[in-house]
């Protein structure tokens, strides 16, 4: 029989813990929105695909906030939602102008007319002045429609679809009333209840396998030895209190099994380490437990098995299992490695495609991985797993994604070579795999914890958990007696919820949300509470932020003019020194198979000189670049220039507004990428306002589809220099 190509797709479900146990309020909507966008959706595709397999992660402290939505938990944004609209405060009416149209605004405003004609009469927001102003314009029903519109486009195209009142309700488009919310709400709660019950009757049925993560999805490497994090970045500045909370590691793992256990009455095979993060510390505490296999980045696996051969391996190592034997003192277990570039595009490129396209690319790439991995007829079975966040992509689709996802699996279903399993099936099956002896501590995200840890902001958040788990251990030593079984429960509790990796997320340069500062407050209350429980007085240093600027988009502007040699080299470290410059980083995900790195920008009197640093492996890949040039008046004029991404090419091609073309020869690509527009080109003069940003596109089957644009929403702004340009920025 043909060989068939074993394909292990598992979806990452987690939510940081948003509730303040003390007050009962949950700091942000997001895991009531994500409930009925989705949580429950995402399982139920392999009731429509009878041959499809899939395999979920559920972190636990995911579960336990869901579990709270179905009954009585509530969110500012919940109680708004219920507010009776003659009892709107103004205060309430700029809170809801602010934060109830965060969502993205091509797939799930843009399509709604109504929400879209109540975003529009909002406007930029430009000041909290300007919003106390717009409320005037606003009248009741608008702020009814406006509760439930900033709901309504959360529920996934499946309820759309199947609930006759949720329905109606986008046919409605306006006109809302008091009681629709209320009916609107009793929905959202039951949909909440009823997403755990979903996971278990499938997994019972054996059509999905559903994994468990460490409780409040810690870093547990980190947990286990900080230290850890100077092998793969031996610069790194570590936190000042350099302690081992290990306890606290196996605690978040053996809680995490009994609540799992609890949930869907047996106990897991598979555990995703938050983020990927490994070490051989968490293998030998996982080992402890039933645990049969785990699974992480493919960098990991490539970086292990270096150090246990001293070769550094070629990607095809990654299309199989293998099982992680450290010593003889600790039961082997199973390890599974995610195909970074096939999740990333799902994640992260193929929204910007049609999804036909998308599918046919994705499927050519299994044909290739296919033609790969079995050239030698030899060959074990071979496992492609396909790892990613099940939640936040799907916003960038349209639909949510339904019609990705239905041609995906649609694809995967009917092709004989293909076959979809679950995690623990597969490995059953397939007992017999190559061993690792050697495990690189590190994460999905560059195979390092560079992320979490070594920011100042980092850093300081480590030590005030070190410092508050510190005095809890002191004061329950001298007051033990005093502090009833319960308290000292809420306050480990407290502790462990401190640990998740996502407040680190938000800490340092690495990534943004515009609620940074409620990620930070909800860090800082976490700690604050154990000091609160045992009625003590909570330390200064928990009432100042952590994050000390929030800012979505930055780049510098130059300093000075430039005049670079256009060779595709640093000629000099004084060429580009007073260029402005963008370092791509992530917004709120992260994507790890970017191919700009940075852009750099400067000009002298007569042009525009852009350098893009690039990843070299895409070289290889057929890419396009084409940088967008646009004059900031009205009309707006949009000028191009185009090139492919190819090593010794030294010509782009330049498209007027009018589309008219030509050929220039101020370009060279070899380590980086520069190129010179005399501003002539664009017909700009001194002073006039330039935007730009660039797009990468690949080729498949003679079309060109985007996979990158940089700045991923923004422009990079600047101006044409005039001869007082040098005096303006001019500085000794």
């Amino acid at each position: 029989m043909e060989k068939k190509l074993y394909i292990a797709i598992l979806y990452h479900h987690h939510q940081p813990y948003y509730k303040d146990p003390l007050t009962g309020m949950y700091h942000l909507p997001w895991v009531r929105l994500h409930a009925i966008k989705d949580y429950y959706d995402m399982c139920i595709w392999v009731e429509k695909f009878v041959n499809l397999k899939l395999n979920f992660n559920l972190v636990p402290s995911l579960l336990i906030q869901l579990e709270d939505y179905s009954k009585d938990a509530f969110d500012k944004e919940l109680l708004l939602t219920l507010k009776p609209v003659q009892d709107l405060t103004d205060d309430d009416k700029v809170y809801m102008l602010r934060n109830f149209f965060n969502c993205n605004y091509h797939t799930m405003i843009l399509p709604y007319q109504r929400y879209k004609e109540l975003f529009d009469k909002r406007g930029k927001i430009n000041s909290l002045d300007e919003l106390y102003r717009k409320i005037k314009y606003f009248n009741n029903q608008d702020w009814i429609d406006l509760q439930m519109w900033s709901n309504l486009v959360w529920f996934d195209y499946y309820f759309r679809e199947n609930d006759k009142e949720i329905k109606s309700w986008f046919e409605k488009k306006t006109n809302f009333t008091q009681q629709d919310k209320e009916i609107m709400v009793k929905k959202q709660r039951y949909i909440c209840g009823e997403i755990i019950k979903k996971y278990r009757q499938l997994q019972n049925e054996r059509k999905i396998e559903v994994s468990v993560s460490a409780f409040y999805h810690p870093i547990l490497p980190l947990l286990c030895d900080p230290q850890k994090a100077k092998i793969s970045s031996p610069n790194m500045n570590l936190p000042k209190y350099d302690l081992s909370l290990i306890e606290d590691a196996e605690e978040q793992i053996s809680s995490a099994l009994e609540y799992y256990n609890k949930n869907f009455r047996c106990l897991p095979k598979g555990f995703w380490p938050p983020e990927g993060s490994v070490s051989e510390d968490v293998i030998r505490l996982l080992s402890k437990s039933d645990i049969l296999w785990i699974a992480t980045d493919e960098e990991i696996l490539r970086k292990s098995i270096y150090l246990q051969d001293k070769v550094y391996p070629p990607r095809e190592v990654i299309y199989k299992h293998y099982m992680i034997n450290l010593d003889k003192a600790h039961k082997p277990i199973y390890a599974i490695f995610r195909d970074r570039e096939l999740s990333d595009n799902i994640g992260f490129v193929y929204y910007r495609w049609g999804y036909k396209d998308a599918v046919a690319d994705f499927e050519r790439r299994l044909l290739k991985i296919y033609e790969d991995v079995y050239e030698d007829k030899n060959k074990k079975n071979a496992l492609v797993s396909i790892i990613l966040d099940g939640e936040n992509c799907w916003e960038f689709y349209p639909n949510d994604g339904y019609e990705f996802l239905n041609e995906f699996y649609n694809m995967l279903t009917n092709n004989k070579i293909f076959e979809t399993v679950l995690i623990s099936d597969f490995i059953l099956k397939n007992p017999q795999s190559e061993t690792l002896t050697k495990i690189w501590p590190g994460s999905w995200i560059n195979a390092n914890y560079n992320i979490w840890i070594g920011h100042d902001e980092d850093n300081t958040a480590w030590d005030y958990l070190y410092k508050t788990r510190n005095f809890l251990i002191e004061y329950l030593k001298q007051h033990s007696d005093f502090v009833d079984e319960k308290t000292k429960s809420l306050c480990w509790q407290e502790i462990y919820t401190a640990e998740g990796s996502d407040w680190f997320w938000w800490f340092g340069d690495e990534h943004y949300t515009p609620q940074s500062d409620i990620f930070d407050f909800l860090f800082r209350q976490h700690l604050k509470n154990v000091y609160i429980l045992l009625k003590q007085q909570t330390p200064k240093f928990l009432d100042i932020p952590i994050k000390r600027v929030f800012k979505k988009f930055e780049y510098t502007l130059p300093a000075d003019l430039i005049s670079p040699k256009i060779d595709g080299k640093i000629s000099n470290y004084f060429e580009w020194s007073s260029a402005g410059r963008y370092i791509v980083s992530p917004s709120s995900m992260h994507q790890t198979t970017n191919v700009i790195n940075a852009v750099y920008f400067g000009f002298d009197l007569g042009s525009l000189f852009i350098r893009i640093d690039f990843e070299k492996e895409k070289m290889e890949e057929d890419l396009t670049v084409n940088v967008f040039l646009v004059k900031k008046k009205t009309p707006q004029e949009i000028y191009s220039v185009k090139f492919l991404l190819k090593r010794g090419n030294n010509k782009y091609k330049f498209f007027t507004p009018e589309n008219f073309m030509q050929e220039v020869e101020y370009l060279s690509i070899d380590k980086i990428i520069e190129l010179q527009i005399p501003f002539c080109l664009i017909k700009t003069f001194p002073s006039e306002e330039i935007q730009f940003f660039i797009t990468v596109e690949k080729t498949f089957e003679n079309k060109n589809f985007e996979i990158e644009r940089v700045p991923s929403q923004e422009f990079i702004e600047l101006v044409h220099p005039d001869k007082s340009y040098i005096k303006r920025f001019w500085t000794v």
